[in-house]
């Protein structure tokens, strides 16, 4: 235990690393399907500007550099942004800045203050839309640059979740070893496995709760629940290694269990094509399906070691009761 509890304080300072990112991007989602790319940038916009998209609802955030003035037009051609020196400023007559939620009021005229820095985040339909059948097109953001045109412009790609077989595989492996633990009912061998798929799930799980919280969209609950999970999965862990061989044995089971849990939340990763994760997407996957996995076998021979410890478990006499 006071080896865990440390190594559990380690593991939630790790987890507030990614504080310095963009907290508009910050989401709890662990998957999404769509994948927005920016193009090189060239002049007049090399230079004079930032451009950014957020993977996570592909928001569109344009920064004006090095005292350079940018107007961004709307869907109809008005300006409805305007960037500079002076800071930010939005169009309360525009429809667009309207549809975008940059302004609530529609029926003033003239440019309101919008922020202090030359930086703008908003979503912006000409990004967001991708018609049915379509999977990729290009999408583009009209500027003018200290008064010359220029275009934002970059690419949206509908990502397919990637095929089920590896991890049917995956699973079924873990499926089979435990279906001949079943068999067998040894219960040296439950005890053993227990406690080895118990490692196992602690290891996934750790493994991916890891990698959603140090995701750069990942937010401050993602942050709190992964640091609650490698806690417990840490305190779990000194029962596994301190604890006689019933209780390693029981141990592994609840880390099975936590590992089953966690991963039946992360099953979108599998449905999505894209990852937020700082993990590559496979290894991100792998993670959670190992943790589903051995979480679930863990579970089966614990609750078959629990079984034969009632088993042969004796009432105390009356003697040792009062000793």
């Amino acid at each position: 235990m006071r080896r865990a509890l440390p190594a559990a304080a380690i593991a939630l300072a790790a987890l507030a690393a990614p504080s310095s990112a963009d907290a508009h991007g910050r989401t709890k989602r662990i998957a999404v399907d769509y994948e927005a790319r920016v193009a090189p940038l060239r002049p007049p916009l090399a230079g004079a500007v930032e451009l950014r998209t957020y993977p996570t609802d592909l928001a569109v955030r344009l920064t004006a550099l090095h005292g350079h003035r940018v107007v961004v037009l709307g869907y109809q051609g008005e300006p409805f942004l305007r960037l500079g020196p002076d800071g930010a400023s939005v169009n309360a007559a525009s429809l667009t800045a309207a549809g975008a939620g940059l302004t609530k009021r529609t029926d003033d005229r003239g440019w309101r203050p919008y922020a202090r820095r030359p930086s703008v985040v908003w979503h912006d339909a000409r990004v967001h839309s991708l018609p049915p059948g379509v999977d990729r097109r290009t999408w583009t953001i009209p500027v003018r640059v200290d008064g010359a045109p220029a275009d934002l412009s970059g690419e949206l790609t509908r990502v397919a979740a990637p095929p089920a077989w590896p991890w049917l595989v995956v699973a079924a492996v873990f499926a089979a070893a435990a279906a001949l633990l079943l068999v067998r009912r040894a219960s040296g061998a439950l005890r053993t496995a227990s406690e080895v798929l118990g490692w196992v799930a602690a290891g996934a799980t750790v493994l991916s709760s890891s990698g959603f919280a140090a995701s750069a969209t990942a937010s401050e609950d993602t942050w709190l629940e992964a640091g609650i999970e490698i806690g417990v999965v840490l305190l779990l862990a000194a029962f596994l290694v301190h604890g006689s061989r019933d209780t390693r044995a029981l141990s592994g089971a609840l880390l099975g269990l936590m590992a089953l849990t966690v991963g039946l939340t992360s099953i979108p990763v599998l449905l999505h094509g894209v990852v937020l994760s700082a993990l590559p997407g496979t290894v991100a996957r792998a993670s959670v399906v190992v943790a589903i996995s051995a979480g679930a076998a863990a579970v089966v021979c614990g609750l078959l070691v629990f079984v034969d410890v009632l088993a042969h478990y004796e009432e105390p006499t009356a003697t040792e009761r009062y000793l």
